[in-house]
């Protein structure tokens, strides 16, 4: 017999379980009744937080991003940096804080084949381009960019970033991933219209 356990089960807590599950049966194998059966909450009361599997997924999604748009935010609304060391700033946070957090969300990402990273993408475009479009803003004010698009040059850039450094299908050498990165500096200065060159130094000098 299932307990009702709304009052004392959180959110939190559900989700913490849900990951559990999802890495040791995989998304796509893992039911609502196995849900049930590891929270100990009846259908409805497991409802009454979230209204499917898929909205599960959602919610590990969105908590994983919480804490990159938190750290994203401050680094946006700080005082004193100008904008091309706030946008490095940024986007060298794009990472998860711990080993172990970055082995969990590759496994999330494994399990549920893909479709953690393409919900991740949209979380990351959704949440985050508008803080680094506030930087980019604020870089042209400071006339140090040069761009009449700064919110979707955002989620160009964070698109890619995610794209090539998160998705755990892709495996490179760490000469590569340096390449990359390299090469993703430069496009990035390219795309906002930065002065060449000022990006790689900014990242030398902060990394």
């Amino acid at each position: 017999m299932r307990v009702r356990k709304a009052g004392s089960l959180r959110r939190g807590e559900i989700l913490d379980i849900a990951e559990n599950l999802f890495i040791q049966k995989g998304y796509a194998n893992t039911t609502i009744n196995d849900l049930l059966d590891a929270t100990g909450l009846a259908k409805g009361s497991l409802y009454y937080y979230y209204s499917s599997k898929e909205d599960v997924l959602d919610g590990v999604v969105q908590r994983h991003g919480a804490q990159v748009v938190e750290v994203a935010t401050q680094i946006a609304e700080a005082e004193g940096p100008n904008a091309p060391e706030k946008l490095m700033r940024l986007i060298l946070s794009l990472k998860p804080p711990t080993e172990h957090d970055r082995q969990l969300i590759d496994d999330l990402e494994v399990s549920s084949d893909g479709y953690m990273f393409l919900k991740s993408l949209t979380d990351v475009i959704q949440r985050l381009a508008p803080v680094l479009a506030r930087i980019v803003e604020q870089g042209v004010a400071e006339e140090v960019f040069s761009t009449n698009y700064p919110l979707e040059n955002a989620e160009i850039i964070l698109s890619a970033v995610h794209t090539l450094f998160d998705n755990p299908t892709i495996h490179w050498t760490p000469a590569e991933t340096s390449q990359r990165i390299t090469a993703l500096i430069l496009a990035s200065e390219r795309i906002i219209g930065a002065e060449e060159g000022s990006f790689l130094q900014l990242a030398a000098q902060l990394s």
